[in-house]
């Protein structure tokens, strides 16, 4: 990918730099996706769609844990983390079986 890709994606919002500049591990993935991704022809521009789709699957998952989220008790707050890694799990699941039913693809 080159600087100028890098640049258009941010723009779109699929991206951004961490603080103190670069990328972190989740966002390296991000970006290995979204240029294969654009093997298929799929522009950043398509893919907005699915960045607002997962900004609310996230927003739902944060309404669920959030009270967890507030507690004094480190333990609670830790229930609250290991929760929202397990709803994400589910979320992305349910998301690929959805897409794969939507294009008629038998499950594996």
């Amino acid at each position: 990918m080159t600087e100028a890709e890098l640049v258009e994606w941010e723009s779109y919002g699929l991206i951004a730099e961490a603080e103190g500049g670069g990328y972190d591990a989740e966002t390296v993935t991000v970006a290995r996706l979204v240029a294969d991704l654009g093997r298929f022809g799929l522009e950043p521009r398509h893919l907005r769609a699915v960045k607002a789709a997962a900004d609310r699957e996230a927003g739902l998952i944060e309404q669920v844990v959030a009270p967890l989220r507030r507690h004094r008790n480190p333990q609670t707050r830790a229930h609250a983390e290991a929760t929202a890694q397990e709803l994400a799990a589910q979320s992305v699941r349910l998301h690929a079986a959805l897409v794969q039913a939507a294009l008629g693809i038998r499950l594996q």
